[in-house]
């Protein structure tokens, strides 16, 4: 078995460089094993460490702004206190986020990606359908702005652990790359698959705890993609590529870069 791929979906075909080696790296939270997440500074950080892409989180602030922030309220990864949903966005990028970073905006993520020319996974967050709705609504209205030629367009992935969010981007963007999270035991392979179907996904984001070789081979065999949160110990990942998942998402990207090449080394030594 061949435990590095290169992945062959049109969709992460790079113009001028090919495809990306398999498993895609994402910084998880940028680098946040290394430093302070979802700042930029992580951001710039895992891609420094050789982070194919990151993923962040996107929520709206009280007056409908759209920033990168994963919990619902800033008490652990700021000195602030509150919902964030509750707070002004001036008020919430007066915040120190760690280090003097300040909590990111949408646009200044998006332009940092894009200078990089890298990928973009960006989880549209919510305590409930509700919110995750009102995210998604945000987040569509911003990518549609997009201009036609611009590789962003390719480049990023939208997901969520509400999949009715998931499916009101796709329906507003029948264009963008949507991926239906999944954490929870409750759910069986079969379903995750069926749902992420329906939702018209490309692939389906499992926790490791409910992922399984027979998962990933059933996946694939019916068209998606399997991106896996979140893997930092080495056996984790090591397991993971050895499934041939599509996608890792780890605090510590420069783990899976290191795990993937000496997968590519080992294959070359024996001929696989």
């Amino acid at each position: 078995m061949t435990l590095v791929r290169l992945a062959t979906n049109p969709s992460v075909e790079r113009a001028g460089i090919g495809a990306i080696p398999t498993p895609i790296c994402y910084g998880h939270r940028g680098a946040r094993g290394h430093a302070p997440e979802n700042t930029l500074l992580s951001f710039a950080l895992a891609f420094d460490l050789g982070a194919d892409g990151i993923e962040c989180d996107a929520q709206l602030s009280a007056d409908g702004r759209l920033l990168i922030i994963h919990d619902g309220t800033v008490n652990r990864t700021t000195n602030g206190r509150g919902l964030v949903h509750d707070l002004s966005f001036d008020a919430l990028r007066q915040l120190d986020a760690g280090g003097g970073q300040r909590i990111p905006t949408l646009d200044e993520t998006l332009a940092l990606v894009g200078e990089r020319g890298g990928l973009l996974n960006l989880e549209m967050k919510g305590e409930n359908d509700a919110e995750a709705l009102a995210v998604a609504e945000a987040v569509a209205a911003r990518l549609a702005a997009l201009p036609d030629d611009d590789p962003l367009r390719r480049d990023i992935l939208a997901s969520s652990f509400s999949l009715p969010a998931v499916a009101e981007i796709k329906r507003r963007l029948p264009w963008l790359r949507v991926g239906a999270l999944f954490g929870g035991r409750a759910w069986t392979r079969q379903q995750m698959i069926e749902r992420a179907l329906a939702l018209g996904a490309e692939a389906i984001h499992p926790h490791p705890r409910i992922l399984t070789a027979e998962t990933v081979r059933a996946a694939h065999e019916a068209g998606l993609r399997v991106n896996v949160w979140t893997a930092n110990r080495w056996a984790t990942i090591r397991q993971l590529i050895a499934w041939e998942v599509d996608g890792v998402f780890s605090d510590f990207p420069e783990r899976v870069v290191i795990a993937r090449r000496l997968g590519q080394t080992r294959d070359r030594q024996t001929g696989r």
